[in-house]
């Protein structure tokens, strides 16, 4: 091939390398190993406004970095820190990214040629770095919403369990410190009215580097001063009490108004904020000294600071109710007990005259004094009548007063069911046969004995009794009945009470039913009310002081049972006394068979849980609502279940030496927010002991957010449910482990 002609075939290859390198969207510049230009493409133009003419004449890179420099696309640092890549690139390639003064980033690639040259790739990449950027961002809000949802969900928890107000407070003033970068803070707490009006201080913290700096001496004395409290009309803090709005203090060494032990140099900004009451009354102070560029009042924890001091105010507001509470329950108790007293005296004081007015009313008719007139013995013997009404009444005044000051105690004893109603029974009998009334007995025959105060459950009884002989009209009937039942029976019932009730608790229920007046249900509410009755118009037509109800309600409790009632108006009552025997250690007659009249009346009988051979399950739960949902739900699957009622009785009964083996339960359902020991503590011990190891352990929990389930099973737990429970994943998940177990 001619010269030439090879020539023009070099020329036009380069041609056509040129026209292909100006179809690449990226710039590109290849240096020779003398850092001169020897190649580029049109997009290198296009980027920083360079003339072609120029490039071709092979300038050195440092030139071309100064005009782009000049062009006023990148900084000058920008330009030496290109050319002193190609000092330092030896043997591998760089790759890196530039952001020029127009905002357009870069992705520079910078590859080490053969002949010891360089080939600059430049690459723009502001979309994908704008993207990164605002992924970044959006991961930095995401993360502080998160903490930020984090502290709030923490400190409306710390208000459910009614923890203690400094608690809450010193949890707030900690994570605000931290979060705002406060060198110290405080939370006061207001109280009084007008200019008796105090700020006391509830909680305070100061950060190790302030005292650090300022040493222990003067955090000191702002500690003294805060424990001290502060007067109406001392202070800025009283401006934020009156206007309800926040106050931001730039130089508070130099204030007018500020505090004397404040007035310190290493103060920065000062911010105080409102704690208000539910009413909007401001009853308490959060202040917070900033060190940060960024003012307090231009922070984007704003709403932070807002739910902090509106939860605080919660807080303060239901501590203040609490100690209201407690003083008027206190004084109420007061009064309560020199009632009580009184009572108390004036009873013996009566007591003495009355047994003798008793006394000599006997000698009278027995004729010691000389024979009387019947006329006088008819007007002895009304006094007589009289006397013993007013001892009767006397009698349980003094019973109640006993009970209501703690100092009526049970003699608990092994008692005959069957015998105690029969002489009940047979003491109400004469009554009943004046008015011509049928009494019936009805019987649980496998009632046998209980342990039991005879003589209250026989005062029990005959109040109850004599009630229903009271109230009945002539020719009427009266039952007593007596049999097993259990507390989700209980649950159903009209009581005085509304105590939570455990649905698996056996109870010995001894009822009275009538076929008097019965009772109108807007006056069911009055009963058991001492000195209450439902008739007490001057024209009432039965007479009595409104006491037995009163006492067989107490004498109940005192066995730790209830009493309730049902009734209707003109058709009759029924009254039942439930005594738990869980506690009564009730002995049951257990081959004895049912009669099938007795089958047919105590048909409640067949709703008791099947305690036998069923699958036993430990619930530990502290709310009563959720107690008796889970109890109830198990039950109806035939599972016989167990109550724990907080994380001490549960750690109590783990480490009980009385527990073996066959005494475990198959499963235990655990709550993770229990006053005492959380759920999380007991699991791992439960996972740490001997025995309770091999029983697995469902963990039932009102906390959702992410990582909670796996902090459950980090603890040992073998599963996990969240409140508010799926019954029909309860249900599947009990029986799941329980045929395991099987």
């Amino acid at each position: 091939m001619q010269p030439e002609q090879i020539e023009r075939a070099s020329q036009q290859l380069t041609a056509d390398q040129q026209l292909i390198l100006d179809q690449v969207d990226n710039a590109i510049a290849l240096l020779d190993s003398s850092q001169h230009l020897v190649l580029f493409n049109q997009q290198l133009t296009q980027n920083w406004g360079l003339s072609a003419d120029w490039l071709a004449q092979k300038p050195h890179f440092q030139e071309v970095c100064a005009q782009v420099v000049e062009h006023g696309y990148w900084y000058p640092a920008q330009a030496e820190h290109l050319q002193s890549i190609l000092l330092a690139t030896r043997g591998e390639n760089v790759l890196f990214t530039l952001e020029q003064l127009n905002g357009i980033h870069l992705e520079v690639n910078v590859i080490l040629t053969s002949t010891g040259g360089h080939l600059f790739i430049f690459r723009d990449v502001t979309v994908k770095e704008q993207a990164r950027r605002e992924a970044m961002l959006m991961q930095a809000n995401l993360n502080a919403e998160i903490k930020r949802l984090r502290f709030l969900q923490e400190l409306t928890e710390r208000l459910q369990p009614a923890s203690d107000l400094k608690e809450i407070g010193q949890f707030a003033l900690s994570y605000l410190i931290q979060t705002m970068g406060a060198a110290f803070g405080d939370v006061k707490v207001i109280s009084g009215e007008g200019k008796d009006a105090y700020a006391s201080m509830l909680t305070n913290k100061i950060s190790t580097q302030f005292i650090a700096t300022y040493g222990e001496p003067i955090t000191r004395d702002m500690e003294a001063l805060l424990n001290q409290g502060i007067p109406y009309g001392q202070g800025i803090l009283w401006q934020v009490v009156a206007t309800g709005s926040p106050l931001f203090v730039e130089d508070y060494k130099n204030h007018p108004q500020a505090v004397d032990a404040f007035r310190h140099p290493g103060i920065g900004q000062l911010g105080m904020f409102p704690i208000p009451s539910a009413s909007g009354k401001i009853i308490g102070i959060l202040t917070l000294e900033s060190r940060s560029e960024q003012k307090l009042q231009e922070a984007p924890q704003q709403d932070m600071l807002l739910a902090a001091c509106r939860t605080l105010g919660v807080a303060i507001e239901r501590a203040q109710a609490q100690e209201h509470l407690r003083r008027a329950n206190e004084e109420l108790e007061r009064a309560s007990q020199l009632k009580s007293e009184f009572l108390a005296s004036m009873s013996h004081e009566l007591r003495t005259p009355l047994n003798s007015i008793l006394g000599f009313s006997d000698l009278l008719q027995r004729g010691a004094g000389g024979s009387l007139t019947q006329r006088q013995v008819n007007h002895v013997k009304v006094i007589e009548t009289s006397g013993q009404h007013l001892l009767q009444l006397i009698n349980d005044i003094l019973d109640l007063s006993k009970i209501e000051a703690g100092k009526a105690d049970l003699d608990l004893a092994p008692v005959s069911i069957q015998t105690l109603c029969r002489q009940c029974l047979k003491m109400i009998q004469p009554r009943a046969d004046k008015k011509r009334l049928r009494l019936s007995l009805e019987l649980d025959s496998r009632l046998e004995q209980a342990f039991l105060d005879e003589r209250r459950v026989s005062q029990i009884l005959i109040n109850l009794l004599s009630n229903a002989v009271k109230f009945t009209p002539e020719e009427g009937t009266v039952k007593l009945a007596g049999r097993l039942a259990y507390g989700c029976q209980l649950q159903q019932e009209f009581r005085p009470d509304r105590s939570p009730v455990n649905s698996s608790t056996p109870y010995l229920c001894l009822e009275v039913t009538d076929s008097g007046i019965g009772i109108p249900e807007d006056k069911l509410h009055l009963l058991f009310r001492p000195f209450q009755q439902i008739d007490s118009s001057l024209a009432r037509h039965h007479e009595g002081t409104g006491l037995g109800l009163a006492i067989t309600k107490r004498v109940a409790e005192l066995h730790g049972g209830t009493v309730s009632v049902v009734s209707r108006e003109n058709q009759g009552s029924t009254f039942r006394v439930w005594l738990p025997l869980t506690e009564l250690r009730l002995t049951l007659a257990a081959d004895t068979p049912v009669s099938d009249s007795q089958q047919q009346d105590s048909s409640l009988l067949k709703t008791e849980p099947p305690f036998g051979d069923a699958k036993r399950i430990l619930v530990v739960e502290d709310q009563p609502f959720n107690q008796a949902l889970i109890s109830e739900v198990l039950e109806l699957e035939g599972y016989a279940v167990d109550l724990v009622y907080d994380g001490e009785m549960m750690l109590q009964r783990l480490h009980a030496p009385s527990v073996t083996p066959e005494s475990l339960p198959h499963l235990i359902l655990m709550d993770i927010q229990l006053p005492g020991v959380d759920g999380f503590e007991l699991i791992r011990q439960l996972k740490a002991h001997p025995q309770w190891q091999t029983v697995p352990v469902i963990a039932v929990t009102a906390m959702a957010m992410p990582g909670d389930c796996d902090r459950c099973l980090e603890a040992g737990a073998d599963d996990y449910l969240s409140k508010p429970l799926d019954l029909e994943q309860v249900i599947a998940q009990v029986r799941s482990f329980i045929e395991t177990e099987s």
